[in-house]
């Protein structure tokens, strides 16, 4: 337990010298690196819970996850495309895209095996053979 506790608290330490200079540098780093970054806050949230969906709360698949996500966001970024062969909006929407869709394919999969083990239990009586009539 006292593991687990200090686990956390070193985490949470680290997660506000991480992200509290982001919220303080936003204006700056909008102007640096365009396009701006309107609400930190969402796309942090977003990336976070997708990450952790994604690796399915384990240490090594959050890893790779967040592998997966920093690539899209890298790999997207206007600073790494040329404007004259790719509109670097139309890839950074498209990163966007492929992440929501990769939380849609593994809810879904979460979705698709409730309803599959909810209709294992549900016992469903046959109907009673009416009499013909004649």
């Amino acid at each position: 337990m006292t593991f687990a506790k200090h686990s956390f608290r070193f985490a949470g330490i680290y997660g506000l010298l991480v992200l509290l200079p982001q919220y303080f540098l936003e204006a700056r780093i909008g102007h640096d690196y365009p396009p701006p970054i309107t609400h930190p806050e969402n796309f942090y949230g977003f990336i976070g819970i997708a990450v952790a969906l994604l690796g399915r709360n384990k240490a090594l698949g959050i890893l790779f996850a967040a592998l997966l996500f920093g690539a899209l966001q890298v790999g997207t970024s206007p600073r790494q495309l040329d404007p004259e062969v790719f509109n670097p909006e139309l890839a950074t929407n498209l990163a966007i895209m492929i992440q929501a869709l990769i939380i849609a394919f593994v809810g879904a999969e979460f979705l698709i095996l409730f309803l599959w083990r909810s209709g294992r239990r549900v016992r469903f009586r046959p109907r009673r053979a009416e009499p013909e009539k004649g």
